[in-house]
């Protein structure tokens, strides 16, 4: 008798599952026939696989591919990467074939389109910062009548300061000097930047560099510390 209550309460599991999965939609046309996984309020939810004239297995929400996951396309090209609203954002990978040879191509996509191989939402990148204990990088909010303006400024004992050996090798762009803090006005990008100096510390000159890329327009405040 046990095992027979047992095996009802299976049976009676298994076809709600079924159920839930006949009854959830995807919302993506090619993609949309068969669905597995996950469902929430009759749409695709979390994990899942979707089966129609294309494949997803992945993360969907409200219907939608959405998260990280994999696209297999009825001529046999994979993406494989991250959706959002049912189209390819961020990171990923493209294996597709052309006129019979198979390529890679690996970057970031935005709105469904390839944006390239660098992150299209970051606006700048610190690619190196040697003999510096702390630095700080910010991006301000535009305003004033120069729109594209770095403002540098270096510290020691908690205070700003020239180095007397400091030295900018930007790709473009002018330095200027105001007080106590650098300035780099009129730049374009993508900026390439490098700045080095030395610091005394207990009767040894310690070498210090920053290296910087800027791939957006705008302000940006940077502070080298030595504290």
């Amino acid at each position: 008798m046990k095992k027979l209550t047992f095996l009802i309460i299976v049976l009676f599991l298994a076809l709600s599952t079924i159920a839930q999965t006949d009854s959830c939609r995807v919302l993506a046309g090619k993609i949309s026939g068969t669905y597995t996984g996950n469902c929430l309020n009759g749409l695709a939810n979390g994990k899942g696989k979707s089966i129609g004239e294309d494949t997803f297995t992945g993360n969907f929400k409200d219907g939608l591919p959405d998260g990280k996951g994999k696209y297999l396309f009825k001529n046999g090209d994979i993406f494989q990467g991250y959706w959002k609203n049912g189209q390819k954002d961020g990171k990923g990978k493209f294996e597709y074939t052309l006129n019979g040879k198979k390529y890679t191509l690996n970057g970031y996509w935005k709105k469904d389109e390839y944006a390239g191989a660098t992150d299209p939402d970051v606006s700048y990148r610190v690619s190196s910062s040697t003999g510096i204990n702390n630095y700080r990088f910010e991006k301000n909010e535009p305003g004033g009548e120069n729109i594209n303006e770095i403002t540098i400024s270096v510290h020691s004992a908690f205070i700003d300061y020239v180095p007397q050996d400091l030295k900018i090798e930007n790709s473009s762009g002018q330095v200027l000097r105001s007080g106590k803090k650098i300035g780099i006005t009129q730049y374009f990008c993508p900026l390439h930047c490098e700045i080095s100096y030395t610091i005394l510390i207990s009767d040894t000159r310690k070498q210090c560099r920053f290296i910087f890329e800027i791939l957006e327009a705008g302000k940006y405040t940077i502070l080298l510390s030595n504290d």
